[in-house]
């Protein structure tokens, strides 16, 4: 397979995940809400680029904000908001060949670090037939994941389909899940402005 050799992971893109509708946040793009004043997606974007060849952007909506961050962006092929992988749909389709993994995490975990991610990596690194993802104190982070970019048809048949539960299209792959309940608080999904003034 292209991007992956005998000894396993070569090269790695990251695609950060900012293509809801922010129902809980008033609607609001969670991506360019303040966080520490700067949009709240630098703080994912920054852990993403010191480990890959390639970072992308998935919105759907104020690209021009967006694009001031300085990276490509990609768009769900359907128009409207069809969940989290259509936006990681959206950007294996824009990938180099050689890429062989895609590291997938959410705008809206600004906690998040660079040992973090680099623990998820180095997992994905020894197993690289698997969709590895972060789960912290029982609880599932589906899109804190290292994604081979091999099933990437797989994918494409899931949302043809109609489907869209990443959980369950995970399923259909080897699967790893990376304890971390120790830096749990790093995956903390800021969702509404209660929970941002929190952190702050």
């Amino acid at each position: 397979m292209s991007g992956v050799s005998e000894t396993g992971m070569t090269a790695l893109a990251a695609v950060i995940l900012a293509g809801g509708q922010g129902r809980r946040m008033g609607g609001c793009d969670k991506g360019l809400v303040p966080f520490r004043q700067v949009p709240m997606v630098s703080w994912s974007l920054v852990a993403a680029q010191a480990e890959v060849t390639q970072v992308l952007i998935s919105c759907n909506r104020n690209p021009l904000e967006y694009a001031r961050l300085g990276v490509p962006l990609v768009q769900d092929r359907q128009a409207g908001f069809n969940g989290p992988l259509s936006g990681i749909q959206a950007a294996m389709a824009a990938l180099e060949p050689e890429i062989g993994h895609l590291l997938v995490l959410p705008c809206d975990t600004p906690l998040i670090s660079g040992d973090l991610v680099r623990s998820l990596i180095d997992v994905a690194r020894r197993n690289p037939a698997h969709i590895v993802h972060l789960r912290s104190e029982g609880q599932p982070h589906y899109l804190h994941a290292v994604i081979p970019c091999r099933y990437r048809d797989s994918l494409d048949l899931w949302l043809e389909s109609g489907q869209q539960a990443v959980g369950r299209w995970y399923a259909q792959h080897p699967v790893m899940r990376l304890a971390v309940d120790e830096q749990a608080h790093r995956l903390l999904n800021l969702n509404s402005p209660e929970q941002l003034r929190a952190s702050a």
